[in-house]
């Protein structure tokens, strides 16, 4: 089969920086996506928030400024994750039914212990969050 030369690409990944490692980070929530879970197999759709955080702090340099993602449900029995990354960057608990901005927590702060996945160990997830400890 002949290649049409036009067609051809040449990747460059000089730029594109290692994946975050497993570890704890001090990480800056930067963005955020409001999106949803299709239900599927009779289970109701699930509203999440798509948080973009990128750490900071770190000793090693090439560990700052690196993103890691992270989905907090907002209903149903995987919610607690919103009040618990809510709690991590405010500071107080999220009152249930009581609407709020998810911009208000761009620029928190807080520490995220990132690490494989149960099911997919090539990847990684946030398994934790807490407030960052100040000394």
């Amino acid at each position: 089969m002949e290649h049409n030369t036009d067609q051809l690409i040449t990747p460059d990944f000089s730029g594109v920086q290692d994946r975050v490692g497993p570890g704890i980070y001090k990480a800056r929530i930067t963005a955020y996506k409001i999106d949803k879970w299709e239900g599927k197999d009779g289970k109701p759709s699930t509203k999440f928030v798509n948080w973009t955080l990128e750490t900071f702090g770190e000793e090693q340099d090439k560990n700052n400024g690196r993103r890691i993602f992270h989905k907090t449900p907002v209903e149903g029995g995987g919610a607690f994750r919103l009040q618990d990354f809510y709690r991590a960057a405010m500071g107080e608990d999220l009152a249930s039914g009581k609407p709020f901005d998810p911009a208000m927590l761009q620029g928190r702060e807080l520490e995220v212990t990132y690490a494989q996945q149960t099911n997919n160990p090539e990847y990684n997830e946030v398994k934790s969050v807490r407030a960052i400890k100040h000394s």
